[in-house]
């Protein structure tokens, strides 16, 4: 049977990390290559990652110097034999049977991707998440476009109710061949949204995909991952990912749909720039110099284009608030982050 090279990135992740890779050392399928990458990590994961590896002869270990999510997955990427290639979080879980339920429609479609269901955690529990109303085998070209769409937003995501995203590498199952063939890699450039970029790499050369409506993958809340933390520089961060984004379409010759869904991202990212940066607590000056800054990011392009470009009806009610006149935009979003870090404290989670 066909190996599956298993990558798990590995970072500060202590308290989750045992369930994690008890959840891939036991999966009812055996033939596994599992690859830690210890990216430097300051607890004590890397002595746990030597304690598996010393009883699973399937686990090889390494040990680097911190150099980011991208870099530690492109190191494991090198190493890779398997056929088939998945990616699992080091804060995340899988459900046992997860590879002997997906392998054989890979190996009976001869699939690039398969795409499967997944758990979502919260601050109050798991909600099941089924990205498609029904299970599918894809060779339409422009359906595989509108799945390269949705990896940017959720909302673009054909026959699906749930509005997943399509733009995480963890809820698919990789044909080796198409990562390392097409020289795949998890961009080094940016900080955020590198799963994003990965994947709208992957579906542009994808041939075949086929979707398993079964529920696999837990995607645990963390509360102390990146895309929560109150970032200063995120704006500088989100360009950086926006310059990719439209160097991929200009690289590509993608249609007009694709910008459209970026500019979406580039909606939704601005206004989590909200809570994340602009008013956030711990930002740096008083009101009005966060109302002044808040205001130049949204003079700025592309920022300032995609609001004026975006479809609305493919943004969440807090985007959409954000978008309903230029001149409120910065109250509108003063609104939102004061609402959201207000929840978050009544979850318990500021």
């Amino acid at each position: 049977m066909d190996k599956i090279s298993v990558i798990i990135p590995i970072y500060n992740v202590e308290c989750y990390l045992k369930k994690c890779l008890d959840s891939v050392i036991n999966q009812t399928y055996n033939n596994l290559e599992i690859i830690l990458i210890d990216d430097g990590s300051p607890d004590k994961c890397g002595i746990i990652c030597d304690e598996y590896a010393k009883n699973d002869s399937r686990i090889r270990v390494i040990h680097k110097k911190n150099g980011g999510l991208s870099a530690a997955r492109n190191d494991a990427l090198k190493l890779v034999t398997g056929k088939w290639i998945s990616f699992v979080d080091s804060d995340d879980y899988c459900e046992l049977d997860l590879y002997e339920k997906i392998l054989p429609l890979a190996v009976e479609h001869d699939a690039d991707i398969v795409l499967y269901g997944i758990y979502r955690g919260t601050v109050t529990g798991e909600i099941p998440v089924h990205p498609f109303s029904k299970e599918f085998v894809t060779e339409n070209k422009e359906f595989i476009s509108e799945l390269q769409q949705s990896a940017l937003n959720g909302r673009y995501t054909p026959i699906s109710t749930s509005k997943w995203c399509q733009g995480y590498p963890w809820d698919k199952l990789f044909k080796a061949s198409l990562i390392l063939d097409n020289r795949l890699e998890f961009s080094t450039k940016v900080r955020a949204n590198e799963d994003v970029i990965f994947n709208i790499h992957a579906f542009q050369f994808a041939k075949k995909i086929v979707y398993v409506d079964s529920l696999l993958y837990h995607f645990c809340f963390n509360p102390n991952s990146i895309g929560k933390k109150f970032t200063p520089d995120r704006v500088k961060v989100d360009m950086a990912v926006y310059s990719e984004l439209f160097d991929i379409g200009k690289r590509y010759g993608l249609s007009d749909s694709y910008y459209q869904a970026v500019d979406t991202r580039i909606v939704t990212n601005t206004v989590l720039c909200a809570s994340r940066c602009f008013f956030n607590p711990q930002m740096k000056g008083n009101i009005f110099q966060k109302i002044k800054y808040a205001s130049t990011v949204l003079q700025s392009e592309p920022i300032f284009s995609a609001f004026e470009r975006v479809d609305r009806n493919k943004l969440g009610r807090a985007d959409r608030l954000a978008t309903i006149c230029r001149h409120h935009n910065v109250f509108s979003l003063y609104i939102i982050a004061k609402f959201r870090l207000i929840r978050r404290r009544i979850n318990g989670k500021s």
